[in-house]
């Protein structure tokens, strides 16, 4: 049972999760081809489903530790070990169809391995919870904010956002051909309203 001193953290968590899940659909609906279908390249494929697993994740932990009398062990257990399995399909789709440079290797790698990380943390942890020692939601609350800024991070390198530094050169998507002026999802936004007014 969650302690009643995480009951307002677990509410604004669920409200955000749910918003930034609504607002993930709608930056990826807008050209879908480019993001997550097969025909989209397998980075920018990878990073939408890293976004995608990690605000689910954390929406579906959140919501689950509001029901009443709830094992939140059990929950987080099973987000965690989809959450792993994700990974691991995230892992072979993208080394089998990305070029085999090294920055690109390494790149790949910290994407997965972030992810295997947070939801590793979630597993141990949720082995850990049990009816009568809540001890370790402290470090669960803790592992969730990872995890948000994990999906957060994605979503943000997937919508063409700027970064500088280390962060701009680890994005998976640094220096690939939808990172080149005129080709972001400001562009795609621009195509799309120029079409809608044509028409």
């Amino acid at each position: 049972m969650v302690p009643e001193a995480f009951h307002d953290y677990f509410i604004a968590s669920t409200g955000a999760g749910a918003a930034l899940v609504g607002l993930l659909f709608v930056a990826v609906s807008i050209a879908p081809e480019r993001t997550v279908m097969r025909s989209a390249p397998a980075e920018r494929r990878a990073v939408a489903l890293s976004a995608y697993t990690a605000l689910l994740n954390a929406f579906f932990l959140s919501i689950a530790a509001l029901l009443p009398q709830t094992n939140l062990g059990v929950a987080a257990l099973i987000l965690s070990v989809i959450g792993l399995a994700n990974q691991c399909f995230l892992a072979w789709d993208l080394f089998k169809h990305t070029e085999r440079t090294w920055p690109r290797m390494l790149r790949g790698a910290i994407l997965v391995v972030a992810g295997l990380l947070l939801y590793g943390g979630e597993l141990f942890n949720a082995l850990l919870l049990s009816p009568t020692d809540s001890a370790p939601i402290f470090t669960l609350a803790a592992v969730l904010l990872g995890i948000y800024a994990l999906g957060m991070t994605r979503a943000w390198q997937l919508l063409g956002g700027s970064t500088y530094g280390l962060g701009e050169w680890l994005s998976p998507l640094h220096n690939t051909e939808e990172r080149q002026p005129g080709t972001n999802m400001d562009q795609s936004l621009s195509a799309t309203s120029g079409k809608t007014d044509e028409s």
